[in-house]
């Protein structure tokens, strides 16, 4: 946050639920009431645990509820995604722009995520947002790098997902700024 990071995500699902409370409450007491806290449960749960969790974390009002089920259960997030008004956010372990395409339509995801390397590059990940965009849903990459490219190309960018900042990169706003070179240069 020192940093100008405009919030934060965190791990969830390592322990027994009121653990993750703990920690949750820990985290908000530093980041602030307003400030984004997303929650990544590293496909973590089955179906039954990711709806008794999500509940719990919609309450402590984190902004997204991270892999909750295993990547390719595109039933089990369609119907966890009904039950919960929490967004369900996922992608990152999802492979090719088909992988996508019934998990959007289908109402299974609050917020996308694909990976530049496991979704099938800059393209695929470029289309796979625009997919989302035609469905109303917000695009968040899962790692930075040349992924940047793709979120200042689509229209439903909510965030870039990154570890601490390198010394020659200053964050503009909480944003990070495009990087001036040309093709995929750094900053």
């Amino acid at each position: 946050m020192e940093q100008g990071f405009q919030g934060v995500k965190m791990k969830v699902g390592g322990g027994p639920l009121t653990e993750d409370v703990q920690r949750i409450t820990a985290v908000r007491n530093v980041i602030g009431p307003d400030a984004p806290l997303m929650v990544d449960a590293n496909q973590a749960f089955g179906y039954a645990e990711a709806l008794r969790r999500g509940r719990v974390y919609e309450e402590l009002d984190c902004r997204w509820f991270e892999e909750p089920l295993p990547a390719g259960d595109t039933d089990g997030h369609v119907r966890l995604a009904e039950k919960l008004d929490i967004p369900i956010a996922t992608g990152e372990n999802r492979y090719g722009q088909a992988a996508f395409r019934d998990l959007i339509a289908r109402g299974g995801v609050g917020v996308v995520q694909p990976d530049l390397r496991r979704a099938g590059g800059l393209t695929d990940c470029l289309e796979i947002g625009l997919l989302a965009a035609g469905f109303g849903v917000p695009y968040a990459s899962h790692g930075g790098g040349a992924h940047i490219h793709v979120l200042a190309a689509l229209p439903n960018t909510i965030y870039m997902e990154s570890g601490l900042l390198p010394p020659e990169v200053q964050l503009v706003d909480g944003c990070y700024p495009l990087p001036a070179g040309a093709g995929l240069s750094s900053w």
